[in-house]
């Protein structure tokens, strides 16, 4: 069996194992229900927090190394706006799946929320503000690398990528080839962590629905 056949196995098992995990504690022992739900909760903030920390270093590392191979720059303005047509159809594409399955299940409806008490929701009305250029410009261009890879703003991080990686295509190749091989082996060792890191996929799913 494939390694990516059993890491799928493993993730349905482990969601079985939660629902029945978290089923038996529920019914049987209600009064630990709270203090287990929080405990194993950490096992799917493991696994998430591991995620968050590969992203920014994958995109940065795979991303330079891509663009500063291409030498030819016609190419590179090919591939960058291919890439910007699928990243601007899939969002476009998510937000129509969105807006119609949540107009068709209507989610919610049945619960007979009180809109008029928004107190529990104060927090988030204070944050949300409305939409401006400023905001999207802020948002994409980075004021600092570090405070990007601090945050994962992937936006940011992408948009340093390619102006770095367009950098290094149009150097000489005797000055770029030691940087380039470095990050090229960065990007794979990256690139292992990420199957390691998907074999606690299953822990986090299991902590996840058994606390649920």
């Amino acid at each position: 069996m494939k390694g990516q056949n059993k890491l799928f196995f493993a993730i349905i098992i482990s969601l079985i194992l939660g629902v029945i995990a978290g089923a038996v504690v529920h019914l049987q022992y209600p009064e630990s229900a709270d203090g287990f739900s929080k405990n194993i909760k950490l096992l799917g903030t493991v696994f998430i927090r591991l995620v968050q920390m590969i992203i920014a270093p994958l995109v940065f590392t795979t991303l330079v190394v891509g663009i500063a191979k291409m030498s030819d720059i016609k190419m590179i303005g090919r591939v960058g706006s291919k890439a910007m047509l699928w990243f601007i159809t899939a969002s476009l594409v998510s937000l129509l799946i969105g807006l119609a399955l949540v107009n068709w299940m209507e989610p919610g409806k049945v619960t007979s929320l009180d809109l008029s008490d928004t107190t529990s929701a104060v927090e988030i009305m204070d944050k949300t503000k409305e939409f401006s250029l400023a905001d999207f410009v802020n948002h994409v261009i980075p004021k600092s690398l570090f405070e990007a890879f601090a945050t994962n703003e992937v936006l940011q991080i992408v948009v340093f990528s390619v102006m770095f990686g367009i950098a290094l295509a149009n150097m000489g190749e005797s000055y770029t080839k030691p940087i380039i091989k470095a990050f090229d082996i960065a990007a794979h060792a990256i690139l292992k962590m990420v199957g390691y890191i998907m074999w606690v996929a299953p822990l986090g799913v299991f902590g996840s629905i058994a606390a649920i």
